[in-house]
């Protein structure tokens, strides 16, 4: 994913963000002035502060689209995915050019729901109004990031980096029409339909909002199994994901030159899997 937003930035354009991920339809065909002029107003840039990259016509899945890159003034840049018949915004990507410099205002790091509350502002939706299928903490160059990914009922998928610290989007991706999370939300309604044909329990997607363990809860079991003490390893990432429809925690630590890794239903807490070897092999 593509990285570093401030969210200051963010913020004051996200009226414009969040309009754009709505179809943008025009009456006939557009042209490529057109389409430029659409992903700036998309992005809420001006045309005499941005430098265009690209602007061309490509051939995507068997439609005509245009592909428009440019770079603001700010070392923004932005890449769209534009239907040529109508103007329907297909795709965006955003990049930070320039390193992220700001530091939190009171240097406490955000929770993983704060993380959550943001990214859903930004992209406009209400949290009952998408489904997560992806909420991962990660360290990268001493930096807690937060990536989330969800998905709407009409399948439109939101990718979001955030930084733990201050509440910055590093990085965003918006797809109008999600091949996975199609995917994911036919064998969603599969299980749930086999679940109920069986008499059985439905799977446990409500329990995935607002039931099962919490990722502290997570660690706990993990260092049970291993027999260990929280002073006595160090952590690596710890994380939700949906693996087959079952949300679930993947997480790794290590004890003296030990590595464990595990994996936990995220719901009854049961491990699915663990592994356990030297940092040496």
């Amino acid at each position: 994913m593509k990285r570093y937003q401030s969210f200051l930035a963010t913020a004051a354009v996200a009226g414009l963000l969040t309009a754009g991920f709505a179809a943008n339809v025009l009456a006939a065909p557009i042209t490529e002035e057109e389409a430029k002029s659409l992903a700036l107003e998309n992005a809420g840039a001006k045309a005499d502060r941005v430098a265009f990259i690209r602007a061309e016509q490509a051939q995507e899945d068997g439609r005509n689209v245009f592909e428009v890159e440019f770079l603001t003034r700010e070392n923004d840049e932005y890449d769209y995915e534009i239907l040529a018949d109508t103007g329907e915004i297909l795709a965006i990507s955003y990049e930070k050019k320039a390193p992220v410099t700001s530091k939190g205002k009171d240097g406490k790091e955000l929770t993983q729901e704060q993380a959550k509350e943001i990214a859903l502002k930004h992209a406009g939706l209400a949290a009952d109004a998408v489904t997560v299928i992806k909420e991962k903490t990660d360290i990268d160059d001493g930096r807690l990031i937060y990536e989330l990914e969800f998905y709407t009922g009409d399948y439109k998928k939101y990718e979001y980096e955030i930084d733990g610290r201050n509440g910055e989007i590093l990085a965003w991706d918006f797809d109008s029409d999600s091949a996975y999370a199609r995917q994911d939300a036919q064998g969603r309604q599969t299980k749930a339909a086999a679940g109920d044909t069986a008499g059985g329990k439905r799977p446990d997607r409500a329990s995935d909002k607002k039931g099962g363990i919490s990722r502290e809860d997570a660690k706990a079991a993990a260092l049970t199994r291993a027999g260990l003490k929280e002073g006595q390893v160090i952590w690596g990432q710890v994380y939700k994901e949906h693996d087959d429809g079952r949300l679930i925690y993947k997480g790794e630590f290590f004890h003296n030159q030990m590595e464990y890794e595990f994996e936990m239903d995220a719901v009854s807490g049961e491990i699915l899997d663990w592994d356990v070897e030297s940092i040496d092999d």
